[in-house]
């Protein structure tokens, strides 16, 4: 089964802010900043709605989502 996560537009934020789809919400408070491009990734993992999620890392787009979700 797969699903489809939003992400910041072109992987370029640190902040995982997309304001074309939606910025998702922090797993631990969804009023927070979920960080990093991958930043939907890291959510559907806090959130316990996906087991595993994959991503682009260049600079830092998967650490900085794992790391605030």
């Amino acid at each position: 089964i797969l699903g489809k996560t939003n992400m910041s537009e072109f992987a370029f934020s640190g902040l995982g802010l997309n304001p074309h789809y939606g910025t998702p919400g922090n797993a631990a408070d969804p009023a927070c900043i979920p960080g990093g491009s991958s930043s939907g990734a890291g959510v559907s993992v806090g959130q316990g709605t996906s087991d595993i999620a994959i991503g682009s890392d260049t600079g830092g787009s998967v650490r900085i989502p794992a790391s605030l979700n």
